[in-house]
């Protein structure tokens, strides 16, 4: 029983995606968005350069640039998903329409490669800009990366 109610929670949560893309996903994604109805959205601050959290929508990506100064953001979706393809495609054209530099690692949800999160240590250590760090949701790959890169 606990399965199959873990099973419909993630069938409804990801179900508006799948209707998201058979039609016009900006559309809908413009008025609808799932991190914000089940306030999920989630940021942590390291310092003044660093921030980690949920997929950034268009007025959230546009707070972060203004008010944070965020320069570069690197995100883990996987573009062999299609629902993450269509977020990337989303936040390629966002990122190119406000300046901002978009790095795309993508990592899987049960990934135990640390390389990974090494790559992304180095990015931040090579070049130094305020960063946002992303997947869609704050899950465990997000956990990993926080105590990975915070003191």
């Amino acid at each position: 029983m606990k399965k199959f109610f873990k099973f419909f929670l993630y069938a409804i949560f990801f179900s508006y995606y799948f209707v998201a893309i058979a039609l016009n996903f900006p559309r809908i994604n413009a008025y609808l968005n799932p991190l914000e109805i089940l306030h999920l959205s989630h940021v942590v601050k390291k310092d003044d350069t660093l921030f980690l959290g949920t997929y950034p929508n268009a007025t959230i990506l546009e707070t972060y640039k203004n008010k944070y100064h965020v320069e570069r953001i690197i995100t883990m979706l996987d573009p062999d998903f299609p629902i993450s393809r269509e977020l990337i495609k989303e936040e390629k054209k966002l990122c190119k329409e406000m300046g901002i530099e978009l790095i795309i690692i993508p990592i899987g949800f049960y990934s135990k490669n640390l390389m990974d999160y090494i790559i992304v240590r180095d990015i931040l250590d090579d070049i130094p800009k305020i960063t946002l760090i992303h997947n869609y949701y704050f899950d465990a790959r997000m956990k990993l990366t926080r105590r990975l890169l915070l003191p």
